[in-house]
Parts: C-alpha cells; structure tokens; sequence
C-alpha cells in the first residue's frame, strides 16, 4: 500500500479515536455573563448501559407508578452537572432576572423546552430536557449503579434538600443554590431534592413502566401536549418524593417556586430523544368557535382522527374519533384481548355543535349522544380535551389513522348531508350568546349543601400527585374551589365567588377579584363531577371529583385567607362570526421570550418610532391610538383582548417576516422592551379583538 495513504488512514484513525474521546468527555458550556461566583454549565457524560427501573430494593415506601420494576437500556448522553441556574438561563434568555446560584424556577414545560431551543440555536448543539428513564439512570450513577434510596446515599440529608432539613424564613422552606449537598457517583448534584425537574415525557406508567423488559430508550409521548413527568423531588417535600425511583404528575402548564429543569443531550442523533427539535414545540391555547352549527375547527380529513391514547394506562387500548366535514361522524373504542384487536361503535352517524363546546351525535336511530370538548390551537386544532355525557375526560390529538393501530378500522357511515342546523333544530338545540352569556342558569347538580364537597383526592388516589381539590357549591350564590397541599398541610382558594351555567356545559365563577373563571362540567349520576379548565394555569386540564361526606375529607385544613390565588385569567374565547385561531409559528420555539419583559403601571408616551396603523382585523383606532414607541420601549395600553377581557396580542417578526416573539397581555399598561434584540428593524403587530397595528421598529 501507498505509504502515504497509510499514513492519512492512520492519522484518520487517531483523529477518530481523538474525536470520540472528546465527544466522551465532561464540558462546560461557555456562556455569556456569568462571573466567577456563578455556577457554569457543566455536562456530564453518561456512559450508556442497562438498569432496572422502578422501585429499588429495600424502598418500603415505593408507589404502584414505581412498579413493575423492569429492565431498560440506554444510550450514551449527557447531563447537567448542576439544575440550570437563575444566573444561566437569563445569560441565554435574557432580560433583568435574579441572576444568582439558585435554580430557575417557575417556568412551565414549555418555558423549559424553550430554553433549550434557544441554548441549542446558541451552541449548535441539540440540547434538550432529560428524559425519565435517563434521570433514574444518573441518579443510580449510571454504569456505577448502586442501591441507595438517594443519589448517592441511604441517607436523605446527605444529597437532598428536603422539607425535614431545608432552611425556613417566616416559616417557609426556601430554595437552596444548587450545588450545595453532596454529588453522587458520577459527579452530578441535586438528583434528589432542592427542586423537581421537568422531564420530556408524558405522564403515565403502564407504556414505560411495562412488566416486560429490554425496553431501549423509552420516552413516554414526548412532544404530546398533556401532562408530563416530574423528577428528584423539592426542598418543600418529605425525604421520600426524593428517592431515585419516585416520579410525580405535573400539569404542563404548571408552575412554582419548586420545579425547575436538567439539561440533556443525546452523544448519537441515533438516539430517539435527539430527533426531538424543541423548538418545534410551541403551547396550544383555546380558540374561538364560529357561530354556527358545525365547529370546523374539530372536522378531520379523510386520513385523520382525534385519538385518545390509552396505552399509558391500558396498552393497545384506545378512542377514535372521525367528524368529516359533510357530517358524517364515528365515535369508537378500540383494545386488543389476548392478541386479538377488537373496534366497539360508541356512536355513529351525523354530527353537529353547539356553543363551540357541545358535540352531538345523531344516530339513523336511537337516542343522540353529547360530548363535551375544548379545542386546544396552534396554526390548527390538534389537541382536544373532550368527555362524554356518562364518563370521564381524555385528552385527544389529532392524529393520521396510520399512526394509531386500528384506527383505519373505524370507518364513517354514509351521510345523508342533512345540515347541522336541521340537525340541531330536530333535536332541539340552539346557540346561546356566549360572549354575554346569561347569568341566571344553576345547574342543581352541582349543589351539594354544607353536608357534602366534590373531592379530588390525588392523595388517597395514588395518582402522582400530593394534592387534594375540593368544589363546594353550598347554595345558589356562591361556590369555592380550594387546593390543599399534603406536605406543606395548607389550604388556598383557587376560584370563589357567584356562579352560574349554561347549558349543563359552562360553568363560570365570578371572582371578587375581578376574574372570570371558567370550566367545560359533565355531571354523572349525581355522584362524579368531572370539569375541564380554560384558566391560564392549566388549559385543557381536567379533574375528577366525587360527592362525599364534609366530615369525610380526610386531613382538611380550610385556608387562611378570602384571596384567590393567582392562577391567571380565563382564556375562554366565545364564538364569532368569524372565529377565533391563534397564528402561532413553529419555528418561535414558544409562546414567550425574555426579549419582551412586561410590567404593569406607567402610561402612554407619544412619539417615537416609525408607525403604520392596518384595519386588517377591522376598524377600533380609539384602541389603535393606545399605542407609543419612545427609547426602544413601547407601551401598550390593553383594549378589548382576543385571550381575556381588556387584552392584547404582540407579535414581533424581523424583516424577513420570520416570528421572532409572540406574547399575550391582560389588563394595565405595559412596557415592551426591544434593548435585549439584536439591532437591526423589527415589524410589530399590535393585535386587539377589532383592529391590529403595525409598526416599524428600529432596535439601536
């Protein structure tokens, strides 16, 4: 052989071995900012290898989500060294934030996926959230596994800020910087304790933890829009949340003072989770129907259905929904028996809507069935919480029938293109105005008395949570809606105020505070009142409770105080003419960024910047005019809202017409900064209920 091809064939090699033995390394991110006393982004890597997940060994106080236990492989990844930082995530996102050592804290789901979008078009590398079974795995110390309860240790106060050990001021437990215990075997903090950590998967059990085992880089719906996986347990926690198999529920919309996140990244894009693009993730939000009798916004294609996938808690089990635009509709269960798929019709015919929230299905014969839904959009509807009159809500995707086994199986009866007026005239339905909706309607269901409370009790249920809800409607005028916290043992109204209904559908409880809270309802049998959420906090999110005894409420503590907390306003948006579809791009990587920091308070300024109004969504310049660029800050004071009475939407794109930001606002004036953009020119759409105004806006 050529001497000199075998010396560029061995050089290759050594360059090859060089390479991988980089890419095996420990690193640190280089970010901007960051002095010397905040803690850099250290990665860990992870030699990938073969565990037993689930509950360890001599755990006596493992939960049934713990178990089966059961054998899965992982690739090689890395992993935070530290929980991202306070200090971290504003030198990536920006803005003015607390920039010191302890975690970040109070972000969503999807304002963790979004900064590891950002962190990724930052870096060119994929970063990402970790995934459970990669949590556990570096919590057990990787290949060095071992079987201590915590990582690292048998003993909780080694590794874990915990409710038992963890500082309090005025009573509370705080936050610790991270960092401060012990690290495990693999040199990695806080994988039990100080604050849970967010995890790409989606909640639930029997689909990842599977009696059989050989599983290889399980993910759990990554990319579904449900609620997901939280990890390593909080600081305002007993010991046990912070064991290495202990896993909770989180609604992905939720958020507090103690959940945070973990970054990841795949070594191979073979890895399943490094095909996830995080910045394809952007949050749905409720919309608004057209007044008619047939929500177009739910209709599916001819290759397409709404799936509820039950896998999670009943593998190869199933609901398909088809609602073709000429009527037609198919509503059906599918589950496999001992090997063999069966599809069972739980409704079939024609459909049509009422309010934009009621579905109706009108068999050829028998009696019509109802199922009440809330649309969750982007630039189209692909999420959908939806409940039958006689059981329990679901969340449904929008899925191609070739994604989901059976699903081709369900196919649609023959139409006989009545309209969905006479549809809905022939059963005696008709849309109500609920952009004013009458207030005079109560729903008798609901009034339990004194002697009684609608109960959720996450706690007794097992179900991943440490929660337990109560609904009290003791008379016609008032109603409460209370959360109580096992571990903290305190108690704080969620809604209170009159209420009223429509339509056995729509419950809406007028807050002292001002607010609008407003819930989907279905009451079965007098005993199980189910209801799905439009607030800010949770939209889509359903709960279950069943009537029982006051007495009976286990471990009850009343709350403190008549204030509300905080859980941001409705996004209900009623139906129009027109209706209501939020535009929100793909490629933003979220619904929010820190270049836009908002504040309440201040007042309009004039001057400044180059604007242009548009009457695109039609004419409101007394609106319009509430509007001013001065010194890089532009102040909006909000009109009538597309997400909330007295609201506002702001888009932000660059020259190109690329969506670089997109936030809402509610009630006040707010400034909306650009000093945090790169300069250049920047269009801005200011978008009310009737009227929307652009501007150009050059960033020095």
């Amino acid at each position: 052989m050529n001497t000199k091809v075998t010396f560029k064939i061995a050089m290759a090699a050594i360059v090859a071995l060089f390479s991988n033995a980089m890419a095996q390394a420990n690193y640190t991110e280089a970010l901007t900012g960051l002095t010397s006393s905040q803690k850099t982004l250290d990665m860990v890597y992870v030699k990938g290898g073969t565990y037993t997940r689930g509950c360890s060994t001599g755990d006596n106080v493992c939960e049934s989500t713990e178990k089966p236990t059961h054998s899965v492989t992982l690739s090689d990844y890395y992993i935070g060294k530290y929980e991202l930082t306070n200090a971290q995530w504003v030198s990536v996102m920006g803005g003015n934030g607390t920039k010191d050592n302890k975690p970040k804290t109070n972000i969503t789901w999807y304002d963790a996926v979004e900064f590891t979008c950002k962190l990724s078009k930052q870096t060119n590398k994929k970063y990402r959230l970790v995934t459970d079974a990669e949590f556990e795995y570096a919590a057990r110390g990787g290949i060095n596994k071992n079987n201590f309860l915590y990582s690292g240790s048998n003993n909780a106060d080694d590794v874990a800020w915990h409710s038992g050990n963890t500082p309090k001021q005025y009573g509370y437990a705080q936050v610790q910087d991270a960092g401060t215990k012990t690290a495990n075997t693999l040199g990695i903090y806080d994988l039990s304790g100080n604050v849970y950590e967010w995890t790409l998967d989606s909640w639930g059990w029997s689909a990842t933890y599977s009696s059989s085992s050989g599983l290889t880089n399980p993910m759990n719906r990554p990319t579904a829009h449900t609620q997901k996986t939280r990890r390593g347990g909080s600081y305002d926690q007993p010991a046990s949340e912070s064991r290495v198999s202990a896993h909770k529920i989180r609604s992905i919309e939720g958020k507090d003072g103690s959940i945070g996140l973990r970054l990841a990244r795949s070594v191979s894009d073979n890895d399943p989770a490094a095909k996830i693009d995080p910045c394809g993730i952007t949050q749905p939000f409720p919309s608004g129907a057209k007044t008619n009798f047939r929500d177009d916004r739910i209709a599916t294609a001819d290759d397409e259905a709404w799936i509820y996938d039950m896998g999670e808690y009943n593998p190869g089990m199933g609901y398909v929904l088809r609602l073709s635009p000429n009527g037609a509709a198919k509503y059906a269960m599918i589950m496999t028996y001992n090997g063999n798929q069966m599809v069972t019709d739980q409704a079939s015919g024609e459909w049509f809507t009422v309010n934009g929230q009621s579905l109706y299905i009108v068999p050829t014969s028998g009696a019509t069935k109802k199922y009440i839904y809330l649309p969750l959009c982007r630039e189209k509807c692909d999420n959908m919480s939806m409940m039958p009159s006689t059981d329990m809500p679901g969340r449904y995707e929008r899925m191609k029938l070739t994604d989901f086994s059976g699903a081709n199986k369900v196919t649609l009866p023959s139409s006989t293109n009545k309209t969905p007026e006479a549809l809905a005239q022939a059963a005696g339905k008709s849309n109500v105005n609920m952009a004013s909706p009458p207030e005079t309607g109560r729903d008798s269901r609901l009034i339990e008395g004194t002697a009684s409370a609608w109960v959720q009790d996450n706690v007794a249920l097992n179900a991943g949570g440490t929660h337990r809800y109560r609904k009290d409607f003791d008379n016609t005028s008032d109603m409460r809606f209370v959360v109580w916290d096992a571990a903290a043992n305190t108690s704080v109204l969620l809604a209170h105020g009159p209420w009223f209904t429509v339509d056995s559908t729509f419950l809406r409880v007028k807050d002292p505070n001002g607010a609008n809270y407003d819930y989907l309802y279905n009451v079965v049998g007098d005993t199980v009142l189910y209801h799905i959420s439009f607030q800010s906090y949770e939209p889509g999110d359903f709960r279950m409770f069943k009537k029982m005894s006051a007495s009976s409420v286990p471990q009850w503590k009343e709350p403190t105080s008549n204030d509300t907390y905080n859980q941001g306003s409705s996004k209900y948006i009623p139906p129009s003419t027109t209706g209501t579809m939020p535009t929100i791009s793909s490629s933003s990587g979220g619904s929010s960024s820190s270049a836009i920091s908002s504040s309440s308070g201040g007042s309009s300024s004039s001057g400044g910047g180059d604007s242009s109004s548009s009457s695109e969504e039609g004419d409101n310049t007394a609106i319009l005019s509430k509007i001013a660029v001065s010194n890089q800050v532009m102040k909006v004071k909000n009109g009538i809202g597309l997400h909330a009475v007295n609201g506002a939407i702001v888009e932000i794109y660059n020259t190109k017409g690329k969506l670089i930001n997109k936030q809402s606002y509610e009630n006040g004036i707010y400034s909306v900064s650009f000093s945090n953009l790169p300069k250049g020119m920047y269009i801005v759409k200011v978008r009310f209920d009737k009227g929307t105004k652009i501007l150009r806006v050059p960033v020095m």
